[in-house]
């Protein structure tokens, strides 16, 4: 697993909250949502869905995109 995952899952073990959108992470001159996250981010603000690697779901803009 990349690090940006591992990081996203643990935040998400500890959040009061797990059900809501809470972790945008930036990489380079993208944004990114990770699974959950990713998949309601992606239906309310038509992105499109990729894959991190073979198991994590991700979407991401650039910061171009607004």
């Amino acid at each position: 697993m990349s690090k940006l995952y591992d990081k996203y899952k643990t935040l998400k073990q500890f959040s009061k909250n797990p059900n809501k959108i809470l972790y945008l992470f930036k990489s380079g001159i993208f944004f990114l949502f990770l699974e959950d996250d990713a998949r309601i981010a992606s239906s309310l603000l038509s992105l499109k869905l990729g894959n991190l690697n073979d198991t994590v779901v991700k979407c991401r803009f650039s910061h171009f995109f607004f």
